[in-house]
């Protein structure tokens, strides 16, 4: 089963598969990564937290995939007209480096970079969407109800002893963390990205908290969690 080759608890990483070290899931073409052996013979699984790269990606392939020519008129449906974002919002490509010629410049990669202002915009789509019970609405809803423990051996941190809204959270759904420690009967939905980015809203007071960030060297608790907490 793939919980068996992609696993951050596991192999330390969560863009690796196994321990092919050559193989990065956010640099890698993602058809080469489909292709490898050790993934065709996987079966399906129950339901496990098992955070990793790959399976972004795959969603993020499959809507290119199934949008084709339309890819771009998506984006502005969904941060132009839906957001109202102010500035662009732009995502990164997969390129195999060591190849260029044999493997060309994807368009692949799930990460995507905005400003801080466009950030709580996006929070703020979130809170309304949640609250008007829109189709975006619904479907977080829905993946607020099938969220599944992710039962970690321990909430002391990642390896540096840092905190954010994805190691100090207990329940996982549709690429979101929920159940804050101390606070898992509150409806909060968080995004952790690189460098320590995080979005957060909590539906229950109506609270949006953006850090925007470039290194994740910060007192998490301090400036999120104990603003989470006031009522």
């Amino acid at each position: 089963m793939t919980k068996n080759l992609l696993e951050r608890r596991k192999f330390n990483s969560d863009n690796k598969i196994q321990d092919v070290r050559f193989l990065n899931v956010n640099t890698f073409p993602i058809k080469d990564a489909m292709q490898l052996d050790m993934l065709q013979k996987t079966k399906k699984s129950k339901p496990i937290y098992n955070y990793n790269a790959l399976a972004t990606n795959l969603i993020m392939n499959y809507t290119i995939f199934k949008t084709g020519d339309d890819w771009q008129k998506l984006l502005h449906k969904v941060f132009n007209e839906h957001v109202r974002v102010k500035d662009s919002v732009w995502f990164h490509q997969t390129v195999k480096m060591y190849n260029k010629d044999i493997h060309p410049r994807e368009t692949g990669r799930y990460s995507f970079y905005a400003n801080r202002y466009d950030y709580l915009r996006i929070g703020k789509r979130i809170l309304d969407d949640w609250n008007n019970d829109t189709c975006v609405g619904k479907y977080l809803k829905t993946i607020y109800k099938q969220r599944i423990d992710k039962k970690e051996k321990s909430y002391d941190g990642d390896r540096m002893g840092q905190f954010d809204i994805h190691t100090y959270s207990k329940k996982y759904g549709g690429q979101f963390h929920f159940d804050v420690i101390g606070l898992k009967k509150r409806k909060i939905l968080g995004m952790s990205g690189f460098g320590g980015q995080q979005v957060i809203v909590d539906f229950d007071t109506g609270r949006i908290i953006v850090v925007h960030s470039l290194d994740r060297h910060y007192n998490w608790k301090k400036i999120v969690l104990k603003k989470l907490k006031q009522k």
